[in-house]
């Protein structure tokens, strides 16, 4: 039964989902139909003793289990197992509504329409003004929501256009559909600016005339979300012009408590990606920004996103710490959130964190002890471990094993069918450089300031600064 979309839908369902399911099947009021009850037994067992062997499930076999006496009917085990699907679809929307008691109670509002249910539709709109005014944080669904309450009173007064209070029922309507349509527009906006950023594009994405002058109306400014996108926006299309990016870490912090931790993510994931660009730039001082807003991250709970850590994130924690100098702060990030990483490239992160970290720290007979028989199979942990390790030789004047890293890092690159032949020229001149620096007479200053020259004329995104460092040394000498 390979490929079975019942078997694909049910292996991602948690033990509890499995149980909440059971409970679900076992209700007469969802299902009457007992042998979709066994049939859920038979894979539920499988699930739960070797998921691996799920999808090698032959149909005759579950149709013994199923039907010991009865001749096999390939159609009626598909009816059984399409039907059990439907049931394990309709299980996830229960348990959705669950989760989302506001979407409930406006189902519930727009069913009790009736005027014998006046009473209790009184209450439940009651019940949906608290709770949307119980929720500080002012998400796109926050708005729609308010939007929705707003329409099915509006709908319900319509039907009466001589009721007097006529217009108190459609400008509220019309308010929240503006405030709902404004902020998705602009977060519309900045996808499309995120996504034109890293792939070319001719499409683009339209805004009505006037959009951006009406945005600036006062009833509009003082909506949280409105604010920080248009901050967003104004960094995203204006980088050189830094103002922007203060406000919006100014607005980040000030209306913190009002956007969701989704929207404060994306939000604080833009802001560096600003700094990125600014190192990029050359503006080192940003690094600094940078570590602040990972601090920030850290201390608003938004660094993990459905209990686990972007493997990316983590490195970047890492890299931007140490940069700013900050061994011990990241040598405690490593040891408590390297567990949040998937377990399939975690111990791989954690030992390529860790050499890194110790290069900064000089224990370089560390680095070797954890690099030097580790070959990872993710070009990127490779280049890496190699970088570390060529700065790490050099730095303990082994030449020798120097030579050699540096000819096998050379037969890597030319194996490599993954890697762009700019990149690979970029590190090709890495290597040359960090070739010559070994053979670099410290009594010849100008050859060295020549050296010094040729390093600062090239625009590589090569660890630079070591060389230069490198460089500065033996001047000193």
């Amino acid at each position: 039964m390979s490929r079975n979309k019942l078997f694909s839908l049910l292996q991602t369902f948690s033990k509890y989902d499995l149980n909440r399911f059971r409970k679900f099947l076992l209700s007469p009021y969802f299902n009457d139909h007992e042998d979709l009850v066994h049939l859920f037994e038979i894979i539920n067992h499988t699930l739960r003793i070797d998921p691996e062997t799920i999808d090698s499930l032959e149909k005759e076999d579950v149709w013994k289990r199923l039907y010991p006496k009865r001749k096999f009917d390939d159609a009626h085990l598909r009816r059984l197992s399409s039907e059990l699907h439907h049931l394990a679809l309709r299980f996830l929307v229960e348990e959705a509504r669950k989760q989302d008691p506001l979407s409930e109670s406006l189902e519930l509002q727009r069913i009790l329409e009736k005027p014998e249910l006046q009473k209790h539709l009184t209450g439940v709109e009651r019940q949906i003004r608290k709770q949307i005014q119980s929720s500080p944080r002012q998400s796109t669904w926050y708005y729609l929501a308010q939007f929705q309450m707003n329409w099915n009173i509006y709908n319900r007064a319509s039907k009466v256009v001589s009721t007097s209070d006529f217009m108190n029922k459609l400008i509220p309507a019309d308010q929240s559909l503006e405030h709902f349509y404004i902020v998705q527009k602009l977060k519309f906006y900045v996808a499309w600016l995120i996504y034109r950023g890293f792939r070319s594009t001719k499409q683009e994405l339209e805004v009505i005339q006037g959009f951006w002058e009406y945005i600036q109306l006062p009833q509009f400014q003082s909506l949280p979300l409105v604010r920080i996108y248009q901050n967003v926006i104004q960094c995203l299309t204006k980088p050189d012009e830094e103002y922007y990016f203060n406000e919006l870490l100014k607005n980040l912090g000030k209306f913190e408590s009002n956007l969701t931790k989704e929207d404060l993510r994306e939000c604080y994931y833009i802001a560096q990606n600003y700094c990125a660009f600014k190192v990029n730039q050359g503006k080192t001082e940003y690094y600094q920004v940078f570590f602040g807003l990972f601090k920030s991250i850290i201390k608003l709970g938004i660094l993990l996103e459905n209990g686990q850590l972007s493997e990316g994130v983590f490195k970047n924690m890492v890299t931007i710490s140490l940069r700013v100098g900050e061994f011990d702060w990241a040598e405690e990030f490593i040891s408590e959130y390297v567990v949040y990483l998937p377990t399939g490239i975690r111990d791989n992160a954690r030992t390529f964190v860790l050499a890194n970290l110790y290069s900064h720290q000089k224990r370089h007979e560390k680095v070797i002890e954890l690099l030097r028989n580790v070959e990872y199979s993710d070009v990127v942990y490779s280049l890496g471990s190699k970088l570390i390790l060529l700065r790490t030789y050099y730095e303990l004047g082994e030449y020798l094993a120097l030579d050699s890293l540096i000819d096998s890092f050379r037969i890597f690159l030319r194996r490599n069918k993954v890697m762009s032949k700019s990149l690979k020229r970029e590190y090709n001149s890495f290597l040359n450089f960090v070739k010559k620096l070994t053979t670099l007479d410290i009594a010849n200053p100008t050859a060295i300031d020549a050296f010094h020259r040729q390093v600062m004329a090239v625009s590589s995104s090569m660890p630079k600064k070591w060389l230069l460092d490198k460089i500065e040394e033996l001047q000193k000498k």
